[in-house]
This record gives structure tokens, C-alpha cells and sequence, in this order.
């Protein structure tokens, strides 16, 4: 039954409907009402109805199975419908004709949301995507396959800017919409935790700005709709839901058993957190706040914490040591969502000031905060010498034949991960980044570790997981940090929390010496973290000779938690230049290495030509970064050396080396051959040790070159050289090459084909 009620709640007309109705919306133009009805098995159609007395205008049918969707376009000349036999159908009101079949999706269509513009049709479906159509066309534009679950709801921002959606992996994702006529990726803005189980349901306000959600365990949320934040939370439901809509500034909420709320919307504040107690704090993290708040004394213990509202930047001082010998510490209380992420954050080093600072978040009552466990599955010890807290290189531990690439190792408190193997008897492994000072893991701090010190290869389980004993330790790690994991703010701390739950936290902030005084100061920020990164080179001067390329490192900082590949090319390089491009800094890697070459037939560029030269970084969801181009690119003559790589000799001697392929499987060793083409330079001629194969992907590498690396006598112009490959390396494909001591000359790019394993 369809019941139409004014603004009073009271009826002005009902209807019986042959089936379930699953979605209903007003006309923006026209006194009309569109609703979608069905019965599974059977079949479905959408329904447009007059708002003055419920009169049947028109029926859009031709659907085998139940209907969940139905929509009008802005100026209702058009609707969509859709539903579990996972087709679209696009009708025309004045005909009732199906004008445009879509077929795409592989399970069933919840929802639709034309565009305010018309062009474009939204889609989300159970098979676990968002799909952007073609109205004119019906081409589909884009498959926005992130998110991890079936997606219920979509809708399209009025201004025709943003797609949101959101479903069984409670998060809600906005997209920006760029695919109007033809196909382009649509990139993810962002990607946000929600609800503890899945949303059902979105719905927009007229003018843009709210965002309502609501879960299948009752709850409703309520969000500036861009940038997207958490804004209000509405008393969970005792009833399932089944329609949220705004109506100025109310939300109007129906209810499975026919009853309706109506939430007034709490207007936004700007005025900045209280620093005094008693004020209930915000149950959501924005990003950063413009206002600076002072912390007030008094707020030693976890109960009489001072309040604060997220997100919130706190200017403070750990005074002297106190008059009862307990040292100083500040305390501070707010409100989290289950699985909010929080970065927390110290300045004070960095503002030259002595405090080393810790931080430790704690439960309302003062209990340390479970972060994960690790469960040891090996154990070790360091060899031959001891490690300080810095370096990331020569971790020499026994048995090390039994340890992997990427797995965890935990001494005294630190956890690290490992990067490269040990190259020989005389090293040891690098652990990650894979140069400069190392990083550490899940907030730990880096230590300095004696020989013979013990050490295990731990793997990080959930706080509640049910541990089998296998005789090894179980360390507990809790949510707390003194110096930055990824070592780039000295002895300032830097801590991601996420909430194990909804309630109060409180963060404490120490020295971590137990130091205080005046001059201790620092400021605390508690905020949303906002991934991103930034991509530079090396390289503004470049000088090629025909058959040659150069190096250029590409490297990435990476912000608050950002880990994702990205993606590298180079843009407008003049006739006869190349780049090893497109290539990636692949997950969680600092650094990706490519050449740019010259062909045989490459002319010097003018100086216009070396100005349009561009290197590009893209990642999914973020928008093209521009890394930069060159000052100058020249072209001389006469190379002291020419270096070459194929399979077998008859294929490195070749002339040109454009195309050359090798493939190798996870656990493989394949071999290739180098070859110098010698061109005035007779001496020795190193390609480097582990570092020998130029851009490799992680866990692939130059194998069996000893203590000497990969390198060619003054008497030698081949040799062949082993490349191979971790157990657990993915699939993929990539370029490397060789870099010779001599100039920097790098041979022509190689293709490297990771295939899957046999087994596979």
C-alpha cells in the first residue's frame, strides 16, 4: 500500500499495490509520484502516479523479477528502473517506450541516480560496484570497482560534481564524476568508515550540502556532504529503515512497520572546542581545525582528562617535575566512532624544544588500548654484531634462510619488516624503506639491539583473536608511540588510532625521560589523516648519445598512511627519445628507478621541445600529480660504452635492443646475458651489487654476484647474470635495466614478465 501524507500527517489519498514497493520519489517538475513495485519470480515495473488524488499515470514494465529501483531524470522526461534480473531499462514518459537497455552489472541493481545535467546514469549493484552510464548512448562510461562489498545506494551531488555511494562494506566513497560523453576513470575523493555494519540507505539534501546514511543495525549518521564529515548522530532506530529524505533542515526517517521520525538537523558550529571540562565531546574527526586550543593544568590523570572536541589542536607545556616527585603529564578526553581512524601528532622537537614526547591513548578509565597481538612463529637471534636504532641495512640474524621478504621481526619493543635478503655471508637483511633510517611498525619505537639479543618473526593478529599455543611468545601491543615511526620528525610522536569501539579515549602526552620545565611545549593535533602523497626526481640535466638512456629516481613521501602503488610516466619527449615508462613506486616502496634513451635516430631537441617534456605520478583516487620535467636534454656524441641485455648472446649483440622480453615465475631463477659494446673505455665496469637490477618489483632481484656485485673485467664484454624471484611475488609487468659505472650509461629498457605459478 502507498499512503500520501501532508506536511500535519495527515492522509490525503492511499492505494493498494499489486506487490512490495521499493522505492518512491517525487517529481521535480510535474505533481507526480514514481515508485518501483514488484514480486521476486514474478516480475516488476515502476509506477508513476499522480500526487493530487494517487491516480495511475503510466506503468514502465519489462523487468522478469522484482523491481528496487526506479528514478526520475531532472526534468522528468525519463526514468530508470532496475532490479534482481540485474538489467536497466530507461524509459521515455511520454511513450512509456524502453529507449535504452544496459547490461553490464553481475548481480542485482539497488539503486539508480541520473545526473542533475541528464547525460549520465549511476548504478549500484550487488556485484560489488558503481557503474557510470551513457543516457544517449547507453556506453558504459566507467566501473567504479573499490569498494569491498555489495553496494545498495548512489546518488550524484546537485551540482553534478560528486558520486557517492555506499553498502556492505560500511564505508560511504565519493567519486568525482568526469565521465560525461566518453569513458574516463572517475577518480575516488575518498573513502570513509561509516557504520559498524552495512548501509542501506543514502540520501542527499536539495542543496548539496548534508548527507544522511543509514545501517542495517538502526543507525544514522549525518554528514557535511563535502568535504565529506561526520556531522550528527541520530538515536538508533528500533525498527529497520526504509526511507531517509530531507525536508529543509529535517531529516524525515520511515521505519519498517509504516511509522515516521522527523530529526531536526543540529546546525554547524564554527566555534572552536572548549578547553574546560563538562562539554560532551564530538563524536567525529575532521580535518585540521583553524583554532588553537590551551591546554588547562589539572589534567594529570585520565579522570580528570581535559575535554576536547575532533578535531582539535592543543597547545600545551609538561611542566617541571611536581611537588610530589611524579612528573608531569597531560591528559585529554574525546569521543570516537568504532573503527574511526585518528592521527594523532606532536610538534615539538621540531619547534626546538626538549621535550621528547609519548603518547598513549587509554580507555575512559585509564587502561591501556589493545592495538594488536603478535604471535611469534620463529625465533632468532642477532649475529656478529648488534644493530644501533637507526640504520635500516646489515640485519644479521641466525637462520635467516628460514625468514621471507615482507614478514615481521620483533626485538626488545621494535618491530621492523624485512626488504632484501642478506647478499652472501657477509650481510645481512635490509629492512624496510630499504635505505636511510628504517621504519618501524604498529607505533613501536626503534631501539638499539645488543648481539645475541633475541628476536622472532611475529604475525600481527586481531586483539580478540583465540591464539594457539605453538611455544613461542605473544607480545601485546598497545596504542602508544614515542619517536615517528617513519622517521621523519626525530623524537616527535606520531600515532594512527583506530576506535575498538564507540565511547571516550584519552590521550596522554609525556617526556618520554620523564623531563619537564617552561620551556617543554608543545602542540597536539588530533585530526582525520588525509592520504596523499608527492612525487620528486632527481633529474633537471640530462646528456644522452645515441644507444644510451640515463637514470632518473623517482621518489615518494607519502602522508598519513597513504601505501598504494603509483604510477609514473614520462609525457612529450621529442622524436627518438624514450622512457622505461609507465613505472610504478609499488606498494609501500619509497622509490622507483626509470632511463630515459636515445634510438639511433634521435636528433638534439630544441629547447621548445625539452620544454614541453613532462613526468606525470597517478594513483587510484587522487588526482594527476605533476612531477616535474628537465632543464635540458642533450644529445652528444661518441659513448665511452653501450650496454646491451637479452636472453642468450645472439640477442644482447643486437644492434637495437627495443623489445627485449624475459619472464620468470614466483621461486624461479632465470638466466640473461649482458654484453658491452666497448667504445674507448677497456678498465673495469661495475653494474652495482644488490641494488645491480634497475628497478626491479619487490622480491625480484640479481642473484649469485658475490661480494663483488655484477661487474665486467677490463678484459671481459659479456657475461650472463642470474635475476630471481621471491616465493610470493604477484604477478606483473615491468621494466628494468642495467646502470654501468661509467658515465651513468644505462642499457635500453628491459620488459619483465612476472607469471603466475604453474600450480596457479
Amino acid at each position: 500500500q502507498v499512503r500520501l501524507q501532508d506536511a500535519t500527517r495527515q492522509t490525503l489519498w492511499s492505494t493498494a499495490i499489486d506487490g512490495r514497493v521499493t522505492d518512491v520519489q517525487f517529481s521535480t517538475t510535474q505533481p507526480w509520484l514514481l515508485l518501483a513495485a514488484g514480486r521476486p519470480g514474478v516480475g516488476g515495473a515502476a509506477q508513476l502516479r499522480s500526487v493530487t488524488d494517487g491516480k495511475l499515470l503510466k506503468t514502465f514494465a519489462g523487468h522478469t523479477d522484482a523491481l528496487y529501483a526506479a528514478t526520475l531524470n531532472q526534468d522528468s522526461t525519463l526514468v530508470a528502473t532496475a532490479g534482481y534480473d540485474r538489467r536497466i531499462l530507461i524509459h521515455e514518459v511520454a511513450t512509456g517506450a524502453v529507449v535504452q537497455t544496459l547490461e553490464g552489472h553481475n548481480g542485482s541493481v539497488f539503486s539508480l541516480a541520473f545526473d542533475p545535467d541528464g547525460q549520465v546514469l549511476c548504478s549500484a549493484s550487488a556485484d560489488g560496484t558503481v557503474k557510470v552510464w551513457s543516457v544517449a548512448s547507453g556506453q558504459r562510461l566507467d566501473t567504479l570497482s573499490q569498494p569491498q562489498g555489495e553496494q545498495y545506494s548512489v546518488l550524484v551531488s546537485p551540482d553534478g560534481q560528486r558520486v557517492y555511494a555506499a553498502g556492505a562494506d560500511n564505508r560511504i566513497r565519493v567519486w568525482q564524476l568526469t565521465s560525461r560523453t566518453d569513458a574516463r576513470i572517475n577518480p575516488q575523493l575518498v573513502s570513509r568508515f561509516a557504520h559498524e555494519q552495512s548501509i542501506s540507505r543514502l540520501a542527499g539534501s536539495q542543496d548539496g550540502r548534508l548527507l544522511a546514511s543509514a545501517a542495517e543495525d538502526g543507525s544514522i549518521s549525518l554528514w557535511n556532504a563535502w568535504p565529506l564529515q561526520h556531522r550528527q548522530t541520530v538515536a538508533r532506530q528500533p525498527q529497520p529503515i526504509t526511507g531517509l529524505a530531507f525536508r529543509g533542515s529535517e531529516l524525515l526517517i520511515t521505519r519498517m512497520d509504516g511509522s515516521l521520525e522527523v530529526v531536526k538537523v543540529a546546525p554547524e558550529t564554527t566555534d572552536p572546542p572548549s578547553a574546560t571540562a563538562g562539554a560532551p565531546a564530538a563524536r567525529s574527526v575532521g580535518t585540521m581545525p583553524e583554532a588553537l586550543i590551551t591546554e588547562v593544568e589539572g589534567n594529570n590523570t585520565p579522570q580528570s582528562a581535559q575535554e576536547i572536541r575532533l578535531p582539535a589542536r592543543i597547545a600545551g607545556v609538561i611542566h617541571a617535575v611536581q611537588q610530589d616527585s611524579t612528573a608531569d603529564v597531560d591528559c585529554f578526553r574525546f569521543s570516537a566512532l568504532a573503527g574511526q581512524r585518528i592521527l594523532l601528532e606532536t610538534k615539538a622537537s621540531r619547534d626546538k624544544s626538549p621535550l621528547d614526547s609519548r603518547l598513549e591513548v587509554l580507555t575512559s578509565a585509564g587502561e591501556p588500548v589493545l592495538r594488536t597481538r603478535l604471535q611469534a612463529v620463529r625465533d632468532s637471534y642477532f649475529t656478529f654484531r648488534g644493530k644501533d636504532s637507526s640504520t635500516s641495512g646489515d640485519f644479521r640474524v641466525f637462520n635467516w634462510q628460514e625468514m621471507e621478504l615482507n614478514e615481521y621481526l620483533y626485538s626488545d619493543g621494535e618491530v621492523v619488516k624485512l626488504w632484501l635478503y642478506p647478499r652472501g655471508p657477509d650481510s645481512g637483511f635490509n629492512v624496510y624503506p630499504g635505505f636511510g633510517k628504517r621504519f618501524t611498525y604498529f607505533g613501536t619505537t626503534p631501539t638499539a639491539h645488543a648481539l645475541q639479543a633475541p628476536c622472532f618473526i611475529v604475525r600481527p593478529q586481531a586483539p580478540d583473536a583465540r591464539l594457539t599455543p605453538n611455544g613461542l611468545p605473544v607480545f601485546d601491543v598497545y596504542y602508544e608511540n614515542d619517536d615517528d615511526p617513519r622517521r621523519e620528525w626525530g623524537s616527535d610522536s606520531r600515532l594512527f588510532f583506530t576506535a575498538p569501539a564507540d565511547g571516550d579515549y584519552v590521550v596522554r602526552l609525556s617526556d618520554a625521560r620523564g623531563f619537564g620545565g617552561a620551556d617543554h611545549r608543545y602542540e597536539l593535533t588530533l585530526r582525520a589523516p588525509q592520504p596523499g602523497f608527492q612525487v620528486r626526481s632527481n633529474a633537471k640535466k640530462l646528456a644522452l648519445q645515441s644507444g644510451t638512456g640515463r637514470e632518473i629516481v623517482f621518489t615518494a613521501a607519502r602522508k598519513d598512511g597513504y601505501e598504494g602503488p603509483i604510477t609514473i610516466d614520462a609525457v612529450n619527449l621529442p622524436p627518438g627519445f624514450g622512457f622505461s615508462g609507465p613505472i610504478e613506486i609499488q606498494q609501500e616502496q619509497l622509490r622507483a628507478f626509470g632511463t630515459l634513451y636515445a634510438t639511433a635516430d634521435a636528433q638534439p631537441p630544441t629547447a621548445e621541445q625539452v620544454s614541453q617534456i613532462q613526468f606525470v605520478a597517478t594513483a587510484d583516487g587522487f588526482d594527476e600529480q605533476s612531477v616535474g620535467g628537465l632543464q635540458e636534454l642533450k644529445l652528444t656524441d661518441k659513448p665511452k660504452l653501450r650496454v646491451r641485455i637479452g636472453k642468450d648472446l645472439a640477442a644482447a649483440s643486437e644492434s637495437q635492443q627495443q623489445g627485449v622480453q624475459l619472464s620468470i615465475r614466483p621461486g624461479e631463477t632465470i638466466s640473461a646475458m649482458l654484453v658491452l659494446e666497448r667504445l674507448g673505455h677497456k678498465g673495469v665496469v661495475s653494474f652495482g651489487k644488490e641494488d645491480s637490477g634497475r628497478n626491479l618489483p619487490h622480491g625480484l632481484y640479481v642473484d649469485n654476484i658475490g661480494l663483488n656485485g655484477l661487474l665486467l673485467l677490463a678484459d671481459q664484454s659479456e657475461r650472463a647474470f642470474f635475476i630471481t624471484a621471491a616465493p610470493w611475488v604477484p604477478p606483473s609487468t615491468s621494466t628494468f635495466y642495467l646502470r654501468a659505472s661509467v658515465d651513468g650509461i644505462t642499457s635500453f629498457p628491459v620488459t619483465i614478465r612476472v607469471l603466475p605459478r604453474e600450480s596457479d
